[in-house]
């Protein structure tokens, strides 16, 4: 049987973006993030895919000590927040999987194994160095975020996703400037972390190099997607401890909502929805299409299994029964059209 994990709140979204240094607006921006095209605000998937870390370890997944291993966690699809997150684990002594599930669909899958041999040095463009010591203070801080079940003090190992906190400490701290992506179109694909030997700890220091790795291009429902993997590899005295990979996604340039189209009468200006091809006056006039408003009023609206429904007064005198974004909605409002009609219409704040 799964595990409920609750949902993340925008409470999660705050705390997570201090203690991580993770501040891309279209997690806490509804302005930003309608404008990018989304229906209302997500969670950053190291948030949630945090949680599935800490989820499996308070179940008794255990890492190995001295031996080399690696985490991967890849993310399936958005969060958006208020959704309710379940996790199903299957966890052995040589290997570990999860995964979370949410309204249905799979976000984040994990594993958790031991490596054949210790992570190599590899290469890249943009090269940037900084020195990263593992703090107390910090460590805490994004425990709390990502619920990590283990005491944190000197000594103590820090949840293996505590490396997105190098932004705190690299010359250039903003990853998707790195990459050179546009952050409305952004997302994260993959985080992979692979150590030579035991978990980092509290009062460790490191010295961090920092580069671009590999660009490719892969085929998407919506076009082509770029992605990039940004890759920090952390030393220390004894040699290469850490390699630490994120794989950003910059998704394809939304295209223009096609226009939702009626049909006008060019005598008297009354439009229809469904079109129509004649008049209703009974002279049987032919009609012009015409593309409908994109803005009206809310005239009523309800929900059903969680999804707001609403019925919009256009500026053109058409009544539509459309979906509405997610939030708080109030009757009088002014909305505008927010996604393809071709598509997934909907209706958000205007």
């Amino acid at each position: 049987m799964p595990d409920r994990l609750g949902s993340v709140q925008l409470t999660d979204v705050v705390r997570y973006a201090g203690a991580s240094g993770d501040l891309n607006p279209l997690h806490y921006d509804p302005s930003f993030a309608r404008a990018a095209g989304h229906e209302g605000l997500f969670a950053m998937g190291a948030l949630h895919g945090g949680w599935l870390v800490s989820h499996v370890v308070s179940q008794g997944a255990s890492p190995p000590e001295g031996a080399p291993w690696f985490l991967r966690l890849r993310y399936h699809g958005i969060v958006p927040l208020g959704l309710d997150l379940e996790a199903e684990s299957s966890i052995g002594p040589d290997r570990t999987t999860a995964d979370l599930t949410g309204g249905g669909e799979r976000k984040v899958s994990l594993e958790l194994a031991g490596l054949d041999a210790p992570p190599a040095a590899g290469g890249g463009r943009d090269e940037q160095r900084c020195t990263f010591p593992v703090e107390l203070g910090t460590s805490k801080r994004f425990g709390e975020a990502v619920r990590w079940p283990e005491p944190l003090a000197p000594g103590r190992p820090v949840p293996p996703t505590y490396l997105s906190v190098l932004s705190f400490w690299l010359p250039n701290p903003d990853p998707i400037d790195r990459v050179g992506f546009d952050r409305s179109r952004t997302l994260l694909g993959e985080t992979s972390i692979e150590l030579a030997r035991g978990p980092v700890r509290v009062g460790e220091v490191f010295e961090v190099r920092e580069y671009i790795g590999a660009e490719r291009t892969r085929a998407g429902r919506a076009g082509e997607m770029r992605l990039v993997d940004l890759v920090a590899e952390l030393s220390d005295a004894t040699g290469l401890r850490v390699v630490y990979r994120n794989t950003f996604i910059l998704m394809p340039a939304r295209a223009e909502a096609a226009p939702l189209n009626g049909s006008r009468d060019p005598e008297t200006g009354q439009v229809f929805y469904p079109a129509r091809a004649l008049s209703v006056d009974g002279r049987m006039r032919p009609l012009v299409e015409s593309a409908l408003a994109t803005e009206g009023v809310l005239y009523s609206w309800t929900t059903y299994e969680g999804t707001a429904y609403g019925q919009i007064d256009l500026d053109d005198g058409v009544r539509l029964q459309v979906r509405l974004a997610p939030g708080e909605h109030q009757i009088g409002a002014r909305y505008r059209m927010a996604g393809s009609p071709d598509g997934d219409r909907w209706f958000a704040h205007a």
